[in-house]
């Protein structure tokens, strides 16, 4: 008794199954179908050449709407000419006309969606077929709906139907794919992938129907500004920089106190950098390497010939001309740290050979100064000369630590001073130094082959978005200049710089190595 209860229960739950997979769409879906179905009715006989005159004003129920859908006045006009121009030549079926040609094609997706409905349950006027019973009418009105396209395409179609062509068209581009989903969701018995595929195919029908009811769609020839207009731009825009040029100056004369400070400070900045350079042995002009800056960006933004393009160039530039020494200056001295570890090693054991022969500390370094190249020689020689001016030994050293960015070289001073305050060998300790010196440049050969090409990942990654920028700039410039010198542009910029460069610093830091 038990055994054939279970297999009613087995039996109802199939039965019931069946029914579930049925109804593969919803309400909304259906009503979806069911309306492009109409529409597409309504287009294939608005292209008739006896159509009926009841057309002109036809009531539908689309989604459970009632509407009063109105042949569009434009019909009259072309669809006679459409009836009477031959567009192709069929062996079989001879010449055919331009409504003809459209004809095919939105017969094939009525068809199509018909077919569709066949699916729905009995009570919403279906036949509750399983789509996978119909996926040879699907297989074979997917075919001639692609050859029936492909006749539009090589006739050229695009400018029919007062140019709505170039709409529709890419529209049954877009159910073509729709139907070549619905065999794929046939064939692997996906049901929600074909409800969504057909609901799809019915809305994009419904659309194509819509732009008969549209303006179609024209290119218009951009008229070239006058010059007088031209003329006029330029001049309100030197115009308005000269005001900008007034306005700052009369905001500084308004705040002299800030403004004397401002200058003070920059002044002291000057002269501390002025200073920083000569420590490195170079003598540079300070304002020549912060106005340069600010006069070429100053420059790009006049080139735009927009106000805001102005402005933010111009404030790149202040930006970068404030900081260029700061930068500059970090260059050379990680050049020149670079250079003195390079020599680092023949200058210790010149040491070390120095100290064996019985020299002291000081005279060693005399040695270096006179039988090295620069830069190594230029520094060893500013701590003599120091020591000799009546600096002691231990502070010389100290300056020439901070003097020069280099790791190995702190750890020779500190050694040195060291043994001058507690004693020890000296000699041992530069040998150490020196095997210490081998190693590291071994492993940071390594490191660098191995880091490679993160680095220039980062570099591409910084460099390649702003030649993109350039190049657009050179092909489009006023495309470019109206959408990026205008705030929304302006503020796309700031967004894709701040991010270009977090970009760079994480794509840089995956290539750092700590030992």
């Amino acid at each position: 008794m038990i055994k054939i209860k279970l297999l009613i229960f087995i039996f109802l739950a199939g039965l019931f199954g069946v029914n579930c997979n049925a109804a593969v769409f919803n309400k909304k879906q259906m009503g979806e179908i069911s309306c492009g179905a109409t529409k597409m009715q309504l287009f294939y006989y608005y292209l008739a050449p006896n159509r009926d005159p009841k057309l002109a004003k036809y009531k539908m129920k689309c989604k459970g709407v009632l509407l009063d859908i109105f042949m569009p006045k434009w019909f009259d006009k072309s669809v006679n000419a459409m009836l009477a121009k031959k567009v192709w030549r069929d062996p079989e079926e001879g010449e055919i006309s331009e409504a003809a040609m459209w004809q095919t094609s939105v017969s094939i997706i009525y068809e199509f969606l018909n077919l569709t409905k066949k699916t729905f349950p009995a009570e919403f006027e279906g036949a509750g077929i399983q789509p996978a019973l119909l996926i040879k009418e699907y297989a074979d009105m997917r075919i001639r709906f692609q050859m029936s396209l492909d006749r539009l395409y090589r006739a050229r179609l695009f400018d029919s139907m007062n140019g709505r062509g170039r709409t529709i068209i890419p529209t049954f581009n877009l159910i073509l794919r729709e139907m070549e989903s619905i065999a794929d969701a046939i064939s692997s018995s996906n049901i929600k992938q074909y409800s969504d595929s057909a609901t799809a195919i019915a809305v994009l029908s419904q659309d194509s129907f819509g732009y008969l009811f549209r303006g179609p769609r024209q290119w218009e020839p951009v008229q070239p500004v006058p010059l007088s207009k031209k003329v006029l731009d330029f001049a309100l825009t030197i115009l308005g920089m000269i005001l900008v040029f007034i306005s700052v100056r009369l905001f500084f004369s308004m705040n002299k106190e800030k403004t004397d400070k401002m200058v003070a400070d920059y002044s002291k900045k000057a002269i501390k950098w002025q200073a920083d350079f000569a420590r490195q042995f170079v003598d540079i002009k300070i304002h020549y390497l912060v106005a340069v800056p600010i006069g070429i960006f100053a420059f790009i933004g006049l080139l735009t010939f927009s106000f805001l393009g102005f402005i933010i160039f111009t404030g790149i530039g202040v930006y970068v001309g404030l900081h260029m020494p700061t930068w500059v200056l970090s260059s050379m001295k990680a050049k020149r740290g670079k250079a003195v570890d390079n020599q680092l090693m023949d200058a210790l054991i010149l040491l070390s050979n120095s100290l064996r022969s019985g020299l002291d500390i000081v005279q060693g370094f005399e040695m270096v100064s006179k039988d090295l190249m620069p830069p190594i020689s230029d520094e060893f020689a500013l701590v003599i000369k120091n020591y000799q001016l009546g600096m002691s030994f231990e502070r010389a050293l100290e300056v020439m630590e901070e003097r020069v960015d280099s790791r190995m070289l702190s750890y020779m001073i500190r050694a040195i001073i060291l043994q001058r305050q507690m004693g020890g060998n000296l000699t041992k300790v530069f040998e150490r130094i020196v095997v210490d010196i081998r190693e590291e440049s071994k492993l940071e050969e390594k490191t660098k082959a191995l880091t490679a090409q993160q680095k220039i990942q980062s570099i591409v990654v910084g460099i390649m978005p702003w030649i993109m920028f350039i190049v657009m700039f050179m092909f489009q410039p006023d495309t470019m200049a109206k959408f990026y010198f205008q705030p929304l542009g302006a503020v796309t910029l700031i967004f894709c710089v701040i991010w270009v460069g977090i970009g760079m610093k994480v794509v840089s830091s995956l290539g750092n190595i700590r030992v």
